[in-house]
């Protein structure tokens, strides 16, 4: 289950929007929002692009991707 208000501080800090976001990865901004809201689950390609993305150490990603 994905921390959601973990993921959207992070977002903060690097001042990205959900639309911003989802162009980055290659995703709907439907889509996105579900699965930050989990609704719906992350592809692991998709947990590594918006850790490069948002500049995520394998600490962090770890703790609002597996917690």
């Amino acid at each position: 289950m994905t921390n959601t208000a973990k993921l959207q501080g992070k977002m903060r800090e690097k001042g990205l929007t959900i639309d911003m976001l989802s162009r980055e990865i290659g995703l709907s901004r439907t889509g996105l929002f579900n699965k930050i809201h989990n609704k719906k689950e992350f592809l692991c390609i998709e947990v590594q692009k918006i850790g490069k993305t948002l500049d995520l150490s394998p600490a962090e990603t770890q703790e609002i991707f597996f917690a």
